[in-house]
């Protein structure tokens, strides 16, 4: 039920429209209450002996009696017509509205998707993501129409029909009612089975999602190591799992819909026993009682929707519950209260097609400003003692110190998995340190409002990032108002431009999946691109060299160190060539700082950083 009633919140922006499918459902169901009348007056009065009802007046005669089987079958025309478009346009209303609900919903979970953590993402697999946000959101239109609409039409026609026919015959009516209790025994005893077995089904089903996902990612790994058939023979056997819990939450919703076919059999079989009796006895007509049987098909629908509205609520509960898990997610990195704004920043250079021609010089030192007062950002940037684990008793970075001057370049250097990518992901706050504070300028990054933050920032990755659009659309992803001009000359900065120009459309080129398809120092020189036109004072490259042959990494290389000047840059490498151009290199092992200084420095102390560039040059 707590389920239930906090997802219809989701549909309150539509309670307008909501009153209209109610208001029509009135008007339906007196459309249903007249429909069996022209019928039983064809049989009573027109057919049979007893008199016409005295509002229809004198009818005598055969040509009057086939008149007025003419009209009331007109009339039961008329009020199948109307009653049809009733409920049709109730229907209509009431699954926009449940489409309205579910876009809410999927928009919501979408919205936390991109707010959550890296930690959040690396800790959840992506299939079961992907299954909450499309399938399981289905869950809460058909809570919408299922556990409001249906169960609101269903449980107003009960009642009416209970009124109508006690005042038709109150026995027959008693003996109709007496199904209600064994129908709300049998949703009792069925009801946590299905929950069960449905939350169980949902997650075999997710896992084949997840399945799915993992193989397209790995594929050319599996291919070239001759894998597929185990892969294919994991999948299937996951597919068995998800076949077997659907049966079995199939299994249960059969045996509860036996068990109501059978409370109605039962129901129905009494009351013409006993209407039969009352008709042979002159107690009532056969028109009445076919009136009565009209009603009791209409109020065993009611009865038959809402057995079928308990056993769709348990499961649609459960998809709700799963994405409820999703929104209550609580946000790792967020906004602190009061958070201080950034003031937009530029470099001296304001244009991209400055960005290649001018010489950028180093910012001034950074002055200092009230705490209440946006903040101006020069670019220095600090670690104090920071130590950050993805679990807090497995600590990837241990107590790190390190200042960068505004416009000042470091390379981080160090063995395989000791936390360089890591680093790097503190300072846009993709994660919070455990301990210590990462400081722009001073000011604690998490007193920073996160969204003026990451605007500072220019990220390039080791693998580069092309979204299935335009490759204008693509460079100007941090800049969505940027002009040609301004695409061409970041283009022209990042030695991108040149085959740009040759593909089909140029500009307009469509690439990324499904689409052109470019090399890896290609799609590299547009994330540049990127980087370039969106000209943020600090500049973050994780390996971005690391998978270019030759020509390409020469390309890329010209071009990042162009984007660098006048930048404070940090920049995850491993080619001596590099390291050397940088003004600092900091070293880390086992997660410490272990060495900082320049290259010249760091060679004469005769450590890490020598031995690997002596090892390398050799």
């Amino acid at each position: 039920m707590k389920n239930l009633l906090r997802s219809l919140q989701y549909f309150r922006p539509d309670a307008p429209r909501i009153a209209v499918v109610f208001a029509l459902l009135l008007l339906s169901a007196g459309a249903n209450l007249l429909k069996p009348w022209p019928l039983a007056l064809i049989i009573d009065s027109v057919i049979g002996e007893k008199p016409f009802p005295h509002w229809l007046g004198e009818w005598d005669g055969q040509a009057a009696k086939a008149w007025l089987v003419m009209l009331f079958s007109a009339a039961i025309f008329a009020l199948h017509l109307g009653q049809g478009l009733l409920s049709a346009t109730q229907n209509y209303l009431a699954i926009q509205v449940g489409l309205g609900g579910l876009r809410r919903v999927r928009n919501e979970v979408f919205a936390c998707l991109q707010r959550f953590s890296f930690r959040f993402h690396q800790g959840t697999k992506t299939g079961d993501l992907i299954y909450r946000a499309s399938w399981d959101a289905y869950s809460f239109q058909t809570l919408f129409q299922q556990g409001m609409i249906t169960f609101g039409t269903a449980l107003f026609s009960l009642v009416l029909m209970v009124i109508v026919m006690c005042r038709m015959n109150m026995a027959m009516t008693l003996v109709a009612v007496a199904t209600v209790p064994l129908l709300l025994l049998a949703m009792k005893i069925f009801g946590r089975q299905m929950r069960e077995r449905g939350v169980v089904a949902q997650q075999a089903d997710s896992q084949v999602t997840s399945l799915v996902q993992q193989n397209i990612v790995a594929l050319p790994l599996i291919q070239s190591y001759n894998r597929e058939d185990f892969e294919e023979s994991r999948f299937t056997q996951q597919t068995a799992v998800a076949q077997e819990k659907r049966l079995s939450q199939h299994g249960s919703e059969l045996l509860y819909w036996l068990a109501i076919s059978v409370v109605f059999g039962l129901g129905t079989a009494a009351i013409v026993w006993l209407g039969s009796h009352q008709v042979l006895q002159n107690k009532l007509t056969v028109g009445q009682l076919l009136i009565f049987l009209a009603y009791l098909a209409q109020l065993y629908e009611p009865l038959n929707q809402l057995s079928h509205v308990g056993a769709t609520v348990a499961t649609a509960g459960t998809g709700a519950q799963r994405v409820f898990e999703i929104l209550d997610t609580p946000e790792e990195v967020k906004d602190a209260p009061h958070t201080r704004a950034i003031q937009s920043s530029k470099l001296k250079v304001q244009s991209p097609q400055s960005l290649y021609e001018s010489d950028i010089q180093p910012h001034a030192e950074r002055a200092t400003q009230n705490a209440n007062e946006p903040l101006s950002v020069h670019g220095e940037i600090s670690f104090d003692h920071v130590s950050f684990g993805y679990q807090k008793e497995q600590l990837v970075l241990r107590d790190v110190n390190f200042t960068l001057r505004p416009g000042e370049s470091a390379a981080i250097i160090g063995p395989s998995g000791v936390g360089k990518s890591t680093l790097l992901s503190l300072l846009p706050r993709f994660f919070d340190p455990t301990l210590g504070v990462v400081r722009l300028d001073g000011v604690d990054l998490r007193e920073l409002r996160l969204r003026d933050l990451r605007a500072q920032i220019a990220l390039v990755l080791q693998e580069p990032i092309l979204l299935p659009t335009t490759l204008a659309e693509n460079i100007s992803y941090g800049k969505p108002d940027a002009t040609t001009a301004e695409i061409e000359a970041a283009s022209r900065a990042a030695n991108a431009h040149s085959f740009i120009e040759k593909l089909p459309q140029k500009y307009q080129t469509i690439v990324g999946e499904g689409a052109v398809q470019l090399s890896v120092g290609e799609r590299q020189r547009i994330n540049l691109a990127r980087a370039f036109l969106k000209d943020a004072p600090i500049l973050l490259l994780d390996e971005p060299t690391s998978a270019l042959d030759a020509e390409s990494e020469t390309q890329v290389v010209a071009s990042m160190f162009e984007l660098m000047r006048g930048r404070t840059t940090l920049i995850v490498a491993h080619r001596s060539t590099t390291i050397r151009r940088v003004d600092k290199v900091l070293v880390l092992e086992e997660g410490r700082l272990t060495e900082s200084g320049s290259p010249a420095e760091l060679l004469q102390r005769k450590g890490y950083f020598a031995r690997v560039v002596s090892g390398r040059e050799n």
